[in-house]
């Protein structure tokens, strides 16, 4: 069995729930079977704001092992949305006993900078920088989830990872296709700790268009207040 903490990494939908009875649905388009598991919500540990306080809810999990919760076990269920209209059903990617309630909200709390740390890994650039100028850049791609790059100039006062260019210059998709939806927007005057990576032409055929010194910044992780410059330092020393 996976890990809390990879347990936690995978999964966008955390809670600690009771058993209520195996092979029945609390959701009207999701026909019963053998791997469903209607659970009472007890408390949420990660679970998206916009669903509202779900406390005492019946929620319908698709069960990885159905075979192994009975009525009335308490248990902490890690998950991933599968319905929210009509009601709440989930994909269970695992569960561990209620006695591990504390262990798993601190693995979630210490997902940010789990998250931060891949960024960090992975990027050719960390620099602390102000962007002086934002234009935008000529559609090169047609694909219909197409980037829609911008260009931020930055005049860089440090250096933390990398060797800089002459002329440092992050590109950041505006599009509000899901794929880019999460990426940092940059504007003029804007200063942080900008997390630079060389783009996966192989990924998508707009990261394809960008010349051979482009620099992309496409996570959320990929931008962080100067504030955060301390924790920054310590996480790159760990990589060093």
């Amino acid at each position: 069995m996976p890990s809390i903490q990879e347990l936690a990494r995978s999964s966008g939908f955390i809670f600690s729930g009771t058993v209520v009875e195996r092979g029945k649905s609390t959701v009207p388009s999701a026909v019963p079977n053998e791997k469903f598991v209607v659970v009472r919500f007890d408390r949420g540990l990660r679970v998206d704001p916009v669903l509202g306080d779900l406390r005492g809810k019946l929620i319908t999990v698709v069960a990885a092992a159905p075979e192994g919760l009975s009525p009335g076990q308490k248990a902490v269920f890690f998950a991933n949305s599968w319905i929210h209209g009509g009601g709440i059903a989930v994909r269970e990617l695992g569960h561990v006993d209620i006695s591990e309630s504390d262990n798993v909200a601190a693995a979630i709390a210490q997902l940010p900078q789990a998250h931060l740390l891949e960024r960090l890994q992975k990027a050719v650039l960390v620099v602390v920088a102000e962007v002086t100028r934002v234009g935008s850049v000529e559609k090169r791609s047609f694909e219909r989830n197409a980037a829609l790059w911008s260009a931020a100039e930055l005049k860089v006062d440090s250096v933390l990872f990398g060797t800089p260019l002459k002329s440092t210059v992050v590109y950041f998709p505006t599009s509000g296709h899901p794929v880019w939806a999460h990426a940092p927007r940059f504007k003029e005057g804007q200063r942080g700790i900008f997390v630079l990576h060389a783009p996966n032409r192989k990924a998508t055929p707009s990261e394809a268009t960008l010349g051979p010194d482009g620099l992309v910044a496409l996570d959320p992780g990929d931008f962080q207040a100067e504030s955060e410059r301390s924790e920054v330092e310590k996480l790159l020393g760990a990589i060093k």
